[in-house]
């Protein structure tokens, strides 16, 4: 948790609702992991845009050596448009998938101030990199958000959920602390995709003992699901990480650049 003299107020209007208190607890690192395509890039990038527009310094490292689309280097412009320091290998091998770990993030560990917000790749395999980083990140200061998606492969029941997540503590060593509802189907999400996600989550929390951290919903959606319904934090999403011919039509050529 930032201390006294370096935190600062949130008005979290545009990017969270219900999210005072989660966001006034919120501590320093937070750990993004979960599922092969679950969403959590998507929420990671989101995340630490929201923490950066309340006024706070923001490093975002991306640790994700699973996939090779859709990663939050991927959104490498509008991060820095905002303002969030991107933690990413050397450009020569930055669409590598070894297990690099750039002395940055080790020292953003350490570092006091601001927020740290770490994208772990997907499934077990990407998390055995939180492994190398284990002894260094700050005890009791740190959330592990497991990203569930309700419509990807594996994730759909309570025993698929709780499998993963045990898997992902053990490859990883470091125990999650919450949970994220991300249930999605990109252009054809509907509310119901949602409140079956809501709906999951809450049995895995009952069966695992894992809280919910907030509840994931892209902006276009609050025209088709009333968010006020919710118990939980949402935080609103905006499409960061799009397919390589949207970006080019919504960044330009110059901002599609590497």
């Amino acid at each position: 948790m930032l201390s006294e003299s370096k935190s600062g107020h949130f008005d979290s209007a545009r990017h969270w609702v219900n999210a005072n208190h989660f966001l006034q607890g919120l501590h320093r690192v937070n750990i993004f992991v979960g599922g092969y395509g679950s969403g959590k890039s998507e929420v990671a990038v989101n995340f630490a845009i929201s923490l950066k527009e309340n006024g706070f310094p923001v490093k975002l490292g991306d640790l994700d050596i699973v996939n090779p689309y859709f990663r939050s280097r991927e959104a490498r412009a509008v991060l820095k448009e905002y303002g969030v320091e991107l933690l990413l290998p050397p450009v020569e091998i930055m669409e590598s998938d070894l297990p690099l770990i750039q002395p940055e993030v080790a020292g953003a560990l350490q570092n006091p101030d601001g927020f740290l917000v770490l994208d772990i790749g997907g499934d077990p395999v990407g998390a055995r990199v939180l492994a190398t980083l284990r002894g260094t990140i700050p005890v009791g200061d740190f959330n592990c958000f497991f990203i569930l998606n309700s419509r990807r492969p594996f994730s759909g029941t309570v025993f698929e959920v709780k499998k993963m997540v045990e898997a992902v503590e053990r490859a990883s060593g470091i125990n999650v602390t919450h949970l994220v509802v991300n249930s999605h189907l990109i252009e054809e999400t509907s509310a119901a995709v949602i409140e079956e996600g809501v709906r999951l989550a809450e049995a895995v929390q009952e069966e695992m003992g894992k809280q919910i951290g907030f509840v994931a919903v892209e902006r276009r959606m609050l025209r088709q699901f009333d968010i006020n319904r919710l118990t939980y934090p949402v935080l609103v999403l905006d499409r960061q990480l799009l397919k390589p011919w949207e970006q080019k039509e919504q960044l330009g050529p110059q901002k599609f650049k590497l």
